[in-house]
């Protein structure tokens, strides 16, 4: 080997020390900047997407139903649809209030030719006309007391009560048990007639001609069938004070 080419590599050999110790190769580079051990992980792929799972603008699931306008839809006619007449409504008004409307069961009987009632809810029994003891000393229409059951009542000859012509006790008169609270009284009567069941708005306020103690008897006046009955009102029937 001669001199030229020793000196020749003596300088290739000096700039190859003289480069920089950080200047290293871009694949070095790039695998230095990771941490020490870290996996290197690669980008995923660009993926192209799924043309079927979004529907193109012109597809008929992208378009979206029609928006009914309100006032459209509460205007909108419908043939199918019958428009309440005024009879209508007052037939359709009249069924309520019937079925609202409150009535009353009363028993209704007979003394003499006049028809008279009483609320069902204040009659305890009825009973056939039996051995009555007299009590001195009591009001005229007083019959006397009667034993029911052990309990001892009084009866009271409801023709007489009323101020009423009286009538001979025969095989359809009835003993009307009553009670209003604590106080019970059998009330003599000619015969019974029925429960009926009768609306209040079909109850009229005691006639004005009455007065006195025959307005206090009376409770009011109805009307079932074409036939017109007395409404007693039983408190002031019994009350023996009230003469």
């Amino acid at each position: 080997m001669d001199l030229a080419e020793i000196r020749k590599k003596a300088r290739s050999r000096k700039k190859g020390d003289d480069r920089p110790k950080g200047d290293l190769s871009p694949d070095k580079g790039r695998g230095s900047s990771s941490l020490p051990g870290a996996p290197v992980t690669k980008p995923p792929a660009n993926r192209e997407p799924a043309t079927g799972s979004v529907p193109q603008a012109n597809s008929p699931q992208a378009a979206a139903p029609p928006v009914q306008d309100a006032i459209d839809a509460l205007f909108a006619w419908r043939p199918d649809l019958e428009l309440a007449t005024e009879e209508s409504y007052h037939q359709g008004f009249s069924k309520d209030q019937q079925a609202v409307e409150i009535s009353r069961q009363l028993l209704t009987f007979a003394l003499g030719d006049e028809e008279y009632a009483l609320d069902l809810e204040h009659i305890r029994e009825i009973i056939k006309p039996r051995e009555i003891t007299d009590i001195p000393r009591v009001p005229s229409f007083i019959l006397g007391i009667v034993s029911l059951r052990g309990v001892v009542i009084p009866v009271f000859d409801l023709s007489c009560r009323l101020r009423l012509e009286g009538s001979a006790t025969s095989l359809a008169s009835r003993i009307v048990v009553c009670q209003d609270g604590e106080r019970l009284a059998g009330l003599l009567v000619d015969h019974i007639s029925q429960v009926v069941h009768l609306p209040t708005s079909k109850i009229e306020p005691p006639p004005n001609m009455l007065s006195g103690i025959d307005r206090d008897m009376v409770e009011g006046v109805g009307r079932h069938q074409g036939r017109m009955m007395i409404l007693l009102n039983l408190r002031s029937v019994m009350d023996v004070t009230l003469t």
